[in-house]
């Protein structure tokens, strides 16, 4: 029987647009993480099973739809699929995304849902340490160092 990744998915991009309206608007927030799903699908097709559109009539305001299709993908592609969401938001975002940007992502997804990515093969210590490099590139352009 196939994993249950819809709902983890559904948990990862409604988190990341939450954690993305603390830095911009909510509408920003929405075209911006939508557009990177676009963006990102053709290099990882199990994005075409997700569709994000704002919806006036829900508590958040926001319909995270992830189909069931997903769950045949293979681990690795969702795995690089979510990492590379969280990493290409997070670089979008400028500096307006601030140190705790992943701490963010994490606190917002919880424990549980940390685990299981993790376990699919999500490396949170690798996007702190990307975002510590993308610090210090920053400073560097900026002749700060």
């Amino acid at each position: 029987m196939p994993d249950d990744y819809s709902m983890l998915v559904t948990n990862v991009l409604q988190s990341l647009i939450a954690v993305c309206e603390r830095k911009t608007d909510h509408g920003l927030a929405v075209m911006t993480v939508d557009s990177l799903v676009k963006e990102l699908e053709p290099q990882y097709n199990c994005l075409s099973n997700v569709q994000i559109q704002e919806e006036l009539y829900t508590e958040s305001g926001v319909l995270v739809s992830v189909m069931s299709g997903i769950n045949t993908v293979d681990a690795t592609e969702l795995a690089g699929a979510i990492q590379t969401l969280i990493q290409r938001l997070q670089k979008s975002l400028g500096e307006s995304a601030g140190y705790f940007f992943i701490k963010e992502v994490k606190r917002m997804l919880g424990d549980d849902n940390v685990s299981r990515m993790k376990d699919l093969g999500v490396d949170f210590k690798l996007l702190q340490f990307d975002d510590d490099f993308i610090k210090t590139e920053r400073m560097l352009t900026r002749g700060k160092v």
